[in-house]
């Protein structure tokens, strides 16, 4: 997913954190635990709370400053790692639908399969999501991610449970609805992760020189 993030930034920025993938892991694992719950409450109320969409923007000025006042390229890096963990667990059906009693007995068996197929997915820019960085609101993208992702909740409960037992995740191919779920899934965690970065690269005045996945317009350049 790192990778695959950075494939979708402007070359600038994706050169500079393409040499710190280690320090963007090192982020993705260290997500604080206030954050993490706040994401997990969401889940089951099946909305993200306000206080979520707080901590996300206190993040993206956080890196704008860190950015503006060149601090330690590993430090950024593990915050732009941070933003994709966000982004990731935003986009993962298993967390947003943890509400669901239905998707809640078979996650496990959801878990094993994208174990088995992750490998496999194609990247796919997903140009449904609103993007900030040409004028659309934190808020705005977080609500589409989520209601894509738990628009995804009841067939992924579907497939997984027939006649009262779980069905192997080993049965699924490229053909099934799982993996069209979970494939749609990916791409979105990826192009929200992206544009998490994307907010936090606009508030420092970064350049977007280069940026293949535009509306024709000048990017937002917002304020420091």
């Amino acid at each position: 997913m790192v990778y695959d993030t950075v494939r979708l930034l402007p070359p600038r920025l994706a050169r500079v954190l393409l040499e710190r993938n280690d320090a963007i892991l090192a982020g993705v694992v260290s997500l604080e635990g206030e954050t993490a719950s706040a994401l997990a409450r969401g889940g089951q109320a099946g909305v993200m709370p306000v206080e979520l969409l707080a901590d996300l923007d206190v993040r993206v000025n956080e890196i704008a400053r860190m950015v503006s006042e060149h601090r330690p390229l590993d430090e950024v890096a593990s915050a732009f790692g941070r933003l994709l963990r966000i982004a990731a667990d935003m986009a993962d059906p298993a967390i947003v639908g943890s509400g669901s009693p239905e998707f809640r007995r078979v996650v496990r068996e959801y878990y094993r399969f994208v174990e088995l197929n992750v490998s496999k997915f194609p990247l796919v820019h997903d140009a449904a999501l609103p993007s900030p960085v040409y004028g659309a609101t934190l808020q705005t993208l977080v609500e589409r991610i989520v209601s894509d992702t738990s628009s995804s909740v009841p067939a992924l409960a579907a497939a997984f449970w027939s006649n009262g037992r779980i069905v192997s995740a080993s049965t699924f191919d490229f053909r099934s609805v799982p993996y069209a779920e979970t494939s749609l899934g990916y791409s979105r965690a990826v192009t929200a992760a992206s544009y998490f970065w994307l907010s936090a690269w606009a508030r420092a005045n970064g350049d977007f020189t280069g940026y293949r996945f535009g509306n024709g317009k000048q990017p937002v350049k917002e304020p420091k």
